[in-house]
């Protein structure tokens, strides 16, 4: 009988951590979107009070997440070489996979960033950083639903899971 109900048990623990990693997913991008506001923040403040370049901005910012720090070096790289939005936005879907319309936000610092003066460049990054908050901010609210839902499907799913194998 113990065997029944570890079993039990332990098969409704399994589908709970099935559904966790799914919510991970949802999270992860959350964490990136965040970091890379955090960045267009920092990019504002240092570009448009303290007069430094991105280069430098690039290498001074404390990253938590390697996927941000990459983009952050292509957009670098596409500001020196040539401007690209198209790849950049590419890159971000493929590596963070952050909904379209944030990753065009970001990518249209790369439009004026460095042909504009600082009063214009600072609007241009504030209203860049209140499209990519609202993009995120719908991404959340959805991804909370889903995460709730997931959560309470998967309970139901584990006990039934567990009930047709026992």
């Amino acid at each position: 009988m113990w065997i029944k109900s570890s079993l039990f048990v332990l098969i409704i623990v399994t589908v709970k951590y099935i559904f966790k990693f799914v919510n991970d997913y949802g999270d992860r991008c959350v964490s990136n979107m965040k970091e890379l506001i955090d960045f267009t923040n920092y990019l504002k403040l240092y570009s448009c009070q303290m007069k430094m370049s991105y280069e430098e901005i690039f290498f001074k910012y404390n990253y938590k997440n390697e996927s941000v720090k990459n983009i952050c070096s292509v957009t670098l790289e596409e500001l020196e070489h040539g401007k690209n939005k198209r790849e950049l936005e590419s890159l971000m879907e493929n590596s963070m996979r952050t909904p379209e319309e944030f990753n065009k936000s970001f990518a249209d610092i790369l439009d004026y960033y460095g042909s504009t003066y600082s009063d214009a460049l600072d609007n241009k990054l504030s209203y860049t950083v209140k499209e990519m908050e609202s993009t995120m901010k719908k991404y959340e609210n959805s991804h909370n639903e889903k995460k709730n839902l997931n959560n309470r499907i998967s309970i139901l799913v584990g006990c039934l899971t567990a009930v047709i194998f026992i």
